[in-house]
């Protein structure tokens, strides 16, 4: 018995040793388990802090691209402001160059020191500006690093103003220049309804084409059978009906309504850019021409310029005196813009087309202390039946005059047979307009087949003689500006003058007696150039008289303060075909006008490689430079 009750209790004993270790190998499991969970939960704590410093980092750089995006809105000229030691900016070619920082500390390129996201403890961000295209094409590259925690992410955007150029038509009133139809009409917009007077609208025909997006900040007036393939903007909601109840074929979809867009009074400030003297502000000075000057561009990517009033081509001004005198190095400006002596003669000067850069052409000046001044009763020895109301004869470059003969501005304006009215109240008037040629006035005469990236700018207007097309559409860009307008040249004829007692009135001529000279029944006429009026109009002279034209072809945009007419409903002028150069929504010609206030807005986004560490030391490529 006893040896029964011993063998029990050895087997219970060894009963107890099995289930010590199993509670062991179990305790053992269930440590590991925790261990492996706590394990688990502690990665994956940390890696959702690190995915969410990494969505921060890039919100961070989207927050510092909206803020100088937001500065740039509030001032055009902040485009100026940066750090040329950042590594984004000075590997530019041409450099970026910078009139200073403003203090900004998002221009920080170096060290711990970021601006911080507005509302954020740990968002950060700084930026680097690329302004090496901003004056040749009107874009700006930026270079945006987010930073939080320990995550740092880039992206490069490039940055265009939300201006005029985005638009392939774009006015202030919807109404003509009541300066130029002779009209005692009120300038007002078509919805100020409680303003007598105000100007006729001038309406889109029943042919018209408008291909492109169009905006005013009146409203516009179109005909049933006018035609819009893209977005109408405008003030109100409802394009006006020219008759018949309907106001166009909308096939972008209806008007919208948009906030005023303001044209600059003056193109002045763009004369700016031949100055030689401020080399922070205009690196790269364009040229100055000086009185009537004719351009023909010669579809290899060179032009003849005719300027015999010319006599510094690139100018400096001084601070104290403000004497205009020529640049320092002569032989420089007659390289780019062509000698004096050459630009004085028949045969003109034939030059490149101006790189990436403007031309200006200014009115001949009075101040003495002004190089390109004239002294009283002299002219450019060169000329010859030059226009100042009278014939001019010259002889040693002195100047008389005798009444009443054929007269000329020098540049073949006006045209053998040419009819110029007196502008009399009482006097038929070609064109509802009086046209003259001063010889004096900065105006630009041009036509041609462009190549190359250029724009033109006039003081008083910009004569469109003939068809201006581009070598290749892909790359040739040419902007068009005149202070007064861009006119085509359409000149008229008088064959029939009412008799008076004493002969012949050549003053006036009777209404059967008017034609056009230059252009014949279904006569066409392309534009390829971006054009802007800013304190004028884009018009078509004499537009209501002669046969009927063919179709004036612009391709680029229009951007004047006036409405031009081109034509009259059916009967005289050219049908409408404008097409929008949709490269003007990323690009822009060299220098061109700039509106009074512009947004900018992202034309091109991409996220980089990181420009900075967390620490903010610069990243290094593998070269171990900075990227």
């Amino acid at each position: 018995m006893r040896r029964v009750t011993d063998a029990l209790r050895r087997a219970h004993d060894d009963e107890r040793g099995v289930v010590l270790a199993n509670v062991l190998i179990f305790g053992t499991v269930m440590m590991l388990l925790v261990a492996t969970m706590i394990a688990v939960s502690t990665s994956g704590a940390v890696k959702s802090a690190s995915d969410r410093n990494f969505q921060n980092a890039m919100a961070a750089a989207y927050a510092g691209l909206a803020d100088y995006q937001a500065k740039l809105s509030n001032d055009n000229g902040y485009a100026l402001y940066g750090n040329s030691d950042a590594q984004f900016s000075k590997k530019t070619i041409p450099p970026s160059t910078f009139t200073g920082d403003d203090g900004n500390v998002a221009f920080t390129s170096s060290g711990s020191k970021w601006a911080s996201v507005v509302g954020s403890t740990d968002q950060f961000f700084r930026y680097e500006v690329d302004n090496s295209e901003y004056s040749g094409k009107g874009v700006l590259r930026v270079r945006v690093t987010g930073k939080s925690g320990g995550s740092v992410r880039s992206l490069v955007a490039n940055l265009k103003g939300d201006g005029f150029i985005n638009y392939l038509y774009f006015t202030n009133y919807e109404s003509s220049n009541p300066a130029l139809t002779g009209s005692s009409c009120v300038t007002a917009y078509q919805w100020q309804t409680s303003v007598g007077g105000k100007c006729q609208a001038v309406q889109f025909a029943p042919n018209d084409v408008l291909d492109g997006p169009i905006r005013t900040n009146d409203v516009f007036t179109a005909a049933c059978a006018t035609t819009f393939l893209s977005a109408v903007e405008q003030h109100d909601l409802t394009v006006r009906s020219a008759g018949g109840g309907c106001s166009g074929q909308f096939k972008g979809g209806p008007a919208s309504t948009v906030p005023y867009l303001g044209l600059p009074a003056l193109n002045s400030n763009m004369s700016q850019e031949t100055r030689t003297d401020i080399p922070a502000t205009v690196p790269r000075p364009g040229c100055l021409y000086t009185g009537p000057t004719r351009v023909s561009f010669l579809g290899n990517g060179k032009m003849t310029v005719w300027s015999p009033w010319s006599k510094a081509t690139q100018i400096k001004v001084s601070s104290s005196s403000g004497a205009v005198t020529a640049s320092d190095d002569l032989a420089k400006a007659a390289s780019l813009c062509g000698s004096i002596d050459a630009l004085q003669s028949a045969a003109g000067a034939t030059i490149p087309t101006l790189p990436a850069n403007l031309m200006y052409v200014q009115d001949v000046p009075s101040a003495s202390n002004n190089d390109n001044t004239w002294a009283a009763g002299t002219v450019p020895s060169k000329y010859s039946n030059t226009y100042c109301s009278t014939a001019v004869t010259v002889t040693n470059g002195k100047a008389t005059t005798k009444a009443n003969q054929p007269y000329s501005n020098g540049q073949g304006f006006p045209a053998a047979g040419e009819w110029i009215n007196t502008g009399r109240s009482n006097d038929f008037r070609t064109g509802s307009v009086s046209d003259t040629y001063s010889c004096r006035a900065g105006d630009l005469f041009v036509s041609g087949g462009f190549s190359g990236a250029m724009t033109m700018a006039a003081s008083g207007k910009v004569w469109v003689t003939g068809d201006i097309t581009y070598g290749d559409p892909t790359k040739d860009i040419l902007g068009l500006v005149g202070q007064n307008a861009v006119e085509i040249y359409n000149p008229a004829e008088c064959t029939a003058y009412p008799s008076t007692r004493n002969g012949v009135d050549y003053t006036r001529c009777t209404d059967g007696g008017v034609g056009l000279l230059d252009r014949s029944r279904g006569a066409k006429l392309t534009i390829s150039a971006a054009i802007a009026s800013n304190a004028g109009t884009f018009w078509n002279q004499n537009y209501d008289i002669g046969p009927q034209l063919g179709t004036l072809k612009v391709v680029g945009s229009i951007a004047q303060n006036w409405r031009g007419a081109v034509a009259t409903l059916g009967t005289t002028g050219f049908v409408k075909n404008y097409v929008y150069d949709q490269r003007l929504l990323t690009t822009a010609p060299p220098k061109f006008l700039q509106p009074v206030s512009t947004s900018y807005g992202v034309t091109t986004q991409v996220e980089v490689q990181s420009a900075y560490t967390a620490s903010g030391s610069c990243a290094t490529d593998a070269g171990g430079g900075c990227r």
